[in-house]
């Protein structure tokens, strides 16, 4: 089953913080206060999504086949 989900992260602190798309290894910075838009498609029945984070660090994990874009302020970064 092939899904789309469509999801935004705000980095709320006062820290500049790494978001990480894994298995990519593409890293890109989320400022403090702003929000970046997170789109993940692929097939179900290959894997999930995993996000896991620390103090610093936002680390989004696609699997098989799947495809993630990212946009910040409305414009297509990845």
């Amino acid at each position: 089953m092939k899904i789309k989900q469509k999801f935004l992260y705000k980095n709320s602190s006062s820290n500049k913080i790494k978001l990480v798309l894994e298995p990519w290894a593409e890293e890109f910075e989320v400022k403090p206060d702003s929000e970046v838009e997170i789109i993940i498609e692929g097939d179900l029945t290959k894997g999930y999504l995993m996000i896991e984070s620390d103090n610093n660090s936002l680390i989004i994990y696609g699997w098989q086949g799947s495809l993630i874009q990212l946009y910040k302020d409305g414009e297509l970064i990845y």
